[in-house]
């Protein structure tokens, strides 16, 4: 995909805002905005992963650069490599009173980003919980 959504003349992608604006400057035309629906959120480490390594769930649309440059940009972290997983959902069984259902959960995006000279500390849920 270009990055640009060509139905609504829109940005979706950072690495080519720049690129837009100029583009729309160009044409006498002011940028319209439409923020990417990227998210990431840590979770827990697999066992036996280095203190250097951080394990996000990501949005599917996010590729390697883009990754980078949402971690950068945002929390100012220096980003070594990213590696990137697709994990398929859980199948769930159970009964009804109309026989056997099914659910399968959706799947995830894992990226698993090394940092550059610094150490990541996952946060012990028990100790905020007390309170």
């Amino acid at each position: 995909s270009s990055g640009i959504n060509a139905e609504y003349g829109q940005c979706t992608s950072p690495r080519l805002w720049k690129h837009h604006v100029a583009a729309c400057k160009s044409r006498g035309e002011r940028p319209t905005v439409l923020f990417p629906q990227y998210w990431m959120r840590v979770v827990p480490p697999t066992p036996g992963q280095p203190k250097k390594t951080v394990k996000f769930e990501c949005s599917f649309q996010m590729s390697k650069p883009e990754i980078k440059e949402y971690l950068e940009g945002i929390y100012n972290v220096k980003v070594e490599s990213i590696n990137t997983q697709v994990v398929d959902g859980e199948m769930f069984k159970f009964m009804t009173e109309l026989g056997v259902k099914s659910h399968v959960n959706p799947h995830s995006k894992i990226a698993f980003v090394v940092l550059r000279d610094m150490e990541f500390k996952y946060p012990d849920h028990k100790e905020s919980v007390k309170g």
